[in-house]
This record gives C-alpha cells, structure tokens and sequence, in this order.
C-alpha cells in the first residue's frame, strides 16, 4: 500500500504499524507533475495499482462575497484539481491491466447546498459530477468508480483544517452576513471531534467494495448524510425547487 502526505512524517504511525507492507511518499495534489511521479514511484515498487482514494481536501466556511479569490481558488484547486491529477496519473496503469477501483471522497455537500458553504459546495458537487461521467468514461477499461459522500465524521475537517473567511475569523460586526457566520461558527466549535461516525467505518466499507463485483457510483455514509440524501429527494417534488419547461409547451 501507498499512503501519501503533505508532510510524510504525519503517516510515521502508519508505517510503525505497518512496516514494509506501507510505502510512505511526500504528495502535495497541487503540485501536478508531483502526482505523476508518485503514480511512477507506487508502479515501480509494487508492478500494478489497483485502487485510488483520493482523500485530499479541505472545508471553507464563509459567505461566497466575503471570500477572497486566492481562497475560492486554492478551494478549487484542491478539492477538485488535484483530484483530476491523480485521476490522470493512475489511469494509463489501470487501463492497462483492464481493471481498478477509483474512490473519489466527495461530500453530502456534493449532493445537497449548505448556507454559508457555497465554495466548498461547488468543490464537492464538482467531484460528484465528474465521478458520475468517469463511471461511464471509465468501464470500458475495467476500472470503475464511485463517489464517496459522506456526513459528519471525527476527522481534522471542523477542526484545524477548516478554512474561514476573514469576517468569520475576525468576527467582523459590520459584516453583512454576520448572523450566519456567527451560526456556522457555533457550529463547528460545537461539534468539532465530537461528530457521530468513525472514519474507519468509511474504510472497512471501501475495503469490502473491492471485494464486490460492481461499485455503487454513489456511496452516502453516516446517519446524518442519510437524512440529508431523503431531504432532496423530497425538495425535487417541490415546485419551488425544480420545475420543468419543455419545449412544446409555455409555461404560466
């Protein structure tokens, strides 16, 4: 197994546990031609790849008006370009052995709007767009695809890897969205390693999928996602959500 970090002395532990079976390499997703090399690095030790989680990202919080440009597109950059790198550095071996499992962490962000997380939202939607086509893109060759969203879980998202915007951080009393951010900040603090689902829930379960023999393109985990997934179902119904135009009627 290969496990990847910004700072490869975060996964020590890992390979302490784990010994030769784990090849620890420094990754940086933003660093394009860096994923290429670490696709090279894991074929050469191990002579095939037969699965890709792409697990890189991040939260921002704020009001889309208040976030600056280099923070809308280091969001961007990370949560969905990075994952297209990794995507197209794994492909050409997976391709060639006609077979492979991509795991591309989304969000139940990427399937439903939250007030206050538009960025991360268009991040995570991007995600869950882009593995719906791939699924398709991708069966020829044998390698198949899913989006995995899942709710709250005890991982560093809520807490130190958060982004805010600068009203959020400063708490800026003229801030027109002052209210919500007050809110979303309550929030976070409130439930920040405290969220109800295990991470390694998440992994047993991905384990298993390889094991299957068709991915489910969509993979919602957490009770809470759950509900959420029920919740657009149930807005879809709604006029006020979605209406339909066809083009041989007018619509009043």
């Amino acid at each position: 197994m290969v496990a990847t970090a910004r700072r490869v002395q975060d996964l020590r532990d890992l390979v302490e546990t784990y010994g030769d079976q784990v090849k620890a390499y420094q990754l940086d997703v933003n660093v394009w031609d860096d994923c290429f090399t670490v696709m090279e690095m894991a074929h050469t030790t191990f002579g095939h790849i037969d699965v890709l989680v792409n697990n890189a990202g991040y939260g921002l919080e704020g009001a889309l008006e208040e976030l600056t440009e280099a923070q809308i597109r280091q969001q961007m950059e990370t949560n969905v370009f990075g994952l297209m790198a990794c995507i197209k550095a794994v492909t050409p071996y997976m391709r060639s052995q006609q077979r492979g499992y991509i795991f591309n962490l989304a969000s139940i962000a990427g399937l439903r709007g939250f007030n206050g997380m538009s960025l991360y939202n268009a991040s995570k939607f991007a995600v869950v767009g882009l593995s719906e086509a791939l699924a398709q893109e991708l069966a020829p060759f044998g390698i198949q695809v899913a989006a995995v969203e899942p709710g709250p879980y005890r991982t560093n998202w809520a807490g130190k890897s958060l982004q805010k915007s600068e009203a959020m951080l400063r708490v800026k009393p003229d801030s027109p969205y002052r209210e919500l951010n007050e809110r979303l900040s309550r929030i976070m603090d409130t439930h920040d390693g405290k969220q109800p689902g295990d991470p390694s829930q998440i992994g047993a379960v991905l384990v298993d999928a390889t094991r299957q023999e068709k991915l489910p393109v969509h993979m919602i985990f957490g009770d809470e996602a759950i509900e959420s997934w029920k919740a657009v179902l149930e807005k879809y119904a709604s006029a006020d959500f979605l209406r339909t135009y066809p083009h041989s009627k007018r619509t009043a």
